[in-house]
């Protein structure tokens, strides 16, 4: 390393030559030093490779030492040697002025200035290693600040110095980071551990290494694989904290990523949160809920579903109407957490579709931060399970009113069997003595045959013992089935059959030679399931009695005999639609019957017809055909 300074070496005295009194006394000793030394007798102009100068003029004048001035200006780290025999306070004072490193004077032995020369040169081998030491440290602070974040800290957390990439990852400017406290932009978990980690830690000479999770300026987080040390004082307490670290969110979003992969293989609709209990991604099946493409979508969207808790009979809204799905799924598992969510969880979607779901969790851990854990919400579906159970008490109630209706048919049809015997009894009295009674008893036979009619039609709806298929007509049960429900539609809505007004007189016994192989009281179910949803969605509705509409036509030839039941209630949600007849739909719970579409559906399969339902004028209109029967000759 030695060999690598240069000394120039300027003297008016004579280098060479036999006579030694006129030589310079000093060339000899700095030779044996091991630099690179050149003589002139003269200042050069350029001093770009000399490290050490050394000046030893035969006589000391002012222009010598502003040339070291000048020298010096232009060379700021180049040492400096003045050897010279004028004595006198303002020469050495302009000396020190002009920064001479040492001002030498005569009578001066050649070991002497060797001594000096040394120590000198020593200093700018130190020098140029520390030079040498800067650059490196500059490059590599370059590359680093190129490829990780850098940061230096005061012993507070104010930030002193941040470099751009991650300053641009913060979202931020450099000039808008640099003198506010580092806090800000860490996430509120890793706070207290920081704290920690500085007053013990790294004041102790320990270097942290770990994942600390920052906070841009949009609320996302930036994982940071992170190296912290202090620089501490004479008094072994933390002047600065230099904060080297690497991105680790790709890694994260990898994680995230996989775990997403993970739940969409789950069969159940599943929401996978952060450890803020945020949600982060949703499954394929959870995205098809609502009718969206994936996570991006969901959470983007205005509007969430209609979630509900049930509280007993009742569902109970999760959040107002026109939040965010995102904020939807927060307050679910808020509410589940909390223990809020003893029962299921209902989700009506925008085409009034109504979906249960039982929930649980799972949890799993995250692989870059020690105690972290993710969270998956399971949404198992109940839906099919509940239609079942409205099925099985639709089926419940329709045999629970057929006992019911049986035992009131036979409750009645004894008292007005006896009035009916006992009116003839009194008519054949006043036949004879009170002609003119006649037009009396008319009112009251009149009467006596609604009743019978009504007894009738219960006695058929009512139809116990084994059932059988055999010749029906499905006019006079649609009749009956009338019969039935006019104590209720009088008051909501009229009711045509062909074009006339259903009445009580209505005849049943219309198309007598229109015929089918069935079951009588099963044709009847039908039609009262049918007619009782169109009266249910009166109810709800908002239409004026005199603009309602219920129409009937039945049709029959010799192939097929078809019913259509069309009213103007307001038709059936799409999103049901396709599905009417899959599960019991009925009216509101202890609105209705509870009656559902399915069972509808499975007695007309059973008689080999089939039913179908459309939206046509504002309305829903239910198409039934059937075979017609034909007696073999």
């Amino acid at each position: 390393m030695i060999e690598n300074i240069g000394i120039t070496y300027v003297t008016d005295w004579e280098t060479k030559g036999e006579d030694s009194t006129g030589l310079d006394p000093f060339v000899e000793p700095l030779r044996t030093l091991g630099c690179r030394l050149e003589i002139f007798p003269e200042l050069p102009s350029h001093l770009e490779t000399t490290d050490l100068l050394i000046l030893h003029p035969r006589t000391m004048i002012p222009e010598i030492l502003e040339s070291v001035r000048i020298s010096k200006e232009r060379y700021p780290t180049l040492k400096t040697i003045v050897i010279s025999s004028a004595h006198g306070s303002d020469l050495f004072l302009q000396a020190i002025d002009v920064g001479v490193d040492k001002y030498l004077l005569k009578p001066l032995s050649a070991g002497a200035v060797l001594i000096v020369a040394q120590r000198l040169v020593r200093q700018c081998v130190y020098a140029k290693e520390a030079q040498r030491a800067f650059t490196h440290i500059q490059l590599m602070h370059a590359a680093i600040s190129k490829t990780s974040f850098t940061a230096h800290l005061d012993h507070k957390g104010m930030i002193i110095e941040i470099n751009h990439l991650l300053a641009s990852r913060l979202g931020r400017p450099v000039e808008e980071i640099v003198g506010v406290h580092w806090f800000r932009f860490i996430a509120r978990r890793f706070r207290v551990f920081l704290r920690a980690l500085v007053n013990e830690r790294l004041k102790a000479g320990e270097i942290y290494r770990g994942i600390i999770e920052f906070i841009d300026l949009h609320g996302d987080s930036v994982m940071v694989d992170t190296t912290l040390y202090a620089i501490l004082d004479d008094n072994r307490q933390v002047d600065e904290i230099v904060f080297i670290g690497h991105d680790m969110s790709e890694m994260n979003r990898a994680i995230v990523s996989s775990m997403k992969r993970m739940i969409d293989h789950d069969t159940s609709p599943a929401v996978l949160y952060n450890y803020r209990y945020e949600p982060i991604a949703v499954n394929r099946n959870f995205a098809e809920l609502g009718g969206y493409a994936g996570s991006d979508e969901c959470f983007a969207a205005y509007k969430a579903c209609d979630w509900f808790r049930e509280e007993g009979e009742n569902l109970v809204p999760i959040l107002e109407h026109h939040k965010k799905p995102k904020k939807a799924l927060e307050k679910i598992f808020a509410l589940y957490r909390a223990g809020e969510f003893n029962s299921r969880a209902v989700l009506i979607r925008p085409d009034q579709d109504k979906r249960y779901f039982q929930l649980h969790t799972a949890e799993m851990p995250n692989p870059m931060i020690p105690d972290d854990h993710y969270h998956i919400l399971y949404f198992v579906d109940v839906t099919d399970f509940e239609r079942l159970k409205e099925e099985k008490l639709s089926d419940a109630k329709l045999m629970s009113v057929g006992r019911l209706a049986a035992s009131i048919t036979h409750e009645i049809n004894t008292p007005i069997t006896y009035i009916k015997g006992n009116l003839e009894l009194l008519k054949l009295e006043c036949d004879e003595k009170l002609p003119e009674a006649e037009g009396l008893f008319r009112p009251i036979e009149e009467g006596i045959e609604r009743i019978q009619s009504i007894v009738a039609s219960m006695y058929e709806f009512a139809g116990t013992g084994k059932e059988e298929m055999k010749p029906c007509n499905p006019y006079t049960t649609l009749v009956y089935a009338l019969r039935i429900v006019m104590n209720r539609s009088r008051h909501i809505v009229p009711i045509t059959i062909n074009g006339e007004l259903f009445s009580y007189e209505t005849k049943y016994d219309r198309f007598e030679g229109c015929r089918t192989l069935g079951i009588a009281t099963r044709l009847e179910q039908v039609w009262i399931i049918i007619l009782n949803n169109a009266l249910d969605e009166f109810e709800k509705g908002k239409i004026a009695y005199a603009d309602r509409r219920l129409a009937i036509a039945f049709e029959c030839d010799d192939a097929r005999i078809r019913i259509k039941i069309s009213d103007n209630a307001g038709g059936i949600p799409k999103g049901i639609l396709p599905t009417i007849f899959d599960f019991a739909v009925g009216g509101e719970k202890k609105k209705s019957m509870g009656i559902g579409l399915n069972v509808a559906k499975a007695i007309i399969d059973k008689h080999g017809g089939k039913i179908s339902v459309a939206n046509r004028n504002r309305g829903a209109e239910f198409e039934v055909v059937l075979k017609t029967y034909q007696e073999k000759e």
